[in-house]
């Protein structure tokens, strides 16, 4: 017995050696140009060994999304503030600036989030990894279409569907988010990332309240 938990042990140990070395590899190399054989040069193993613990880069790359996804979602959690009484346009500010915060505090994972659902990523991970991806990212919409339910109840907005209308909330902030990061784009506005994306959820929120 206990000769099998130390392998055990040891075995997650080096899954996390090669997940740590990977998450170095796409964040310098990025997504798409990061292969295996950059993967297993870094953790120091042979490529077959990789194979052994994933089937696929995308198979690393679904557990680094999840990863980064699960630091998202604290930020969303806390930044909703459930055990808080707050008015439901407060809540959503909140949860757009826990986005824009998310974005620059963890860069490389708002990029992997960003890059991973190109090409046929969902038909190489296994089926169980996806869901917990693609539950994962429904929860943080899921929030904000929840204060856009409390700002209805509460009469402050005139809404048709709150899941539609969280949808365009977070295409318009990302939306941003894409543009400004490039240098000519905001020579272009005359303007930096944190005034537009305030002008943009101000012009969102101007067009859902009931007055």
């Amino acid at each position: 017995m206990a000769t099998a938990q130390r392998r055990a042990r040891e075995k997650a140990e080096k899954r996390r050696e090669i997940l740590q070395a990977a998450k170095e590899v796409f964040f310098r190399k990025g997504v798409h140009r990061a292969t295996m054989d950059d993967v297993a040069a870094r953790a120091e193993v042979a490529k077959g060994t990789l194979y052994l613990y994933f089937q696929s880069k995308e198979e690393i790359l679904a557990h680094l999304l999840l990863e980064g996804l699960s630091i998202l979602l604290d930020r969303l959690e806390a930044a909703y503030a459930p055990q808080e009484r707050l008015p439901a346009e407060e809540r959503i500010r909140r949860l757009a600036r826990a986005y824009l915060d998310f974005s620059r505090a963890y860069p490389d994972h708002f990029r992997l989030l960003m890059a991973f659902d190109r090409g046929r990523f969902q038909e190489k991970v296994p089926a169980e990894l996806y869901q917990r991806i693609f539950e994962g990212s429904m929860r943080g919409l899921e929030l904000v279409a929840k204060a856009m339910r409390e700002g209805m109840e509460a009469g402050s907005f005139e809404v048709d569907d709150p899941w539609r209308v969280a949808g365009v909330l977070w295409a318009a902030l990302h939306g941003v988010l894409v543009l400004m990061a490039h240098p000519l784009r905001r020579q272009m506005l005359s303007a930096d990332l944190d005034s537009m994306f305030e002008a943009t959820l101000d012009l969102f929120l101007q067009g859902i309240r009931a007055d």
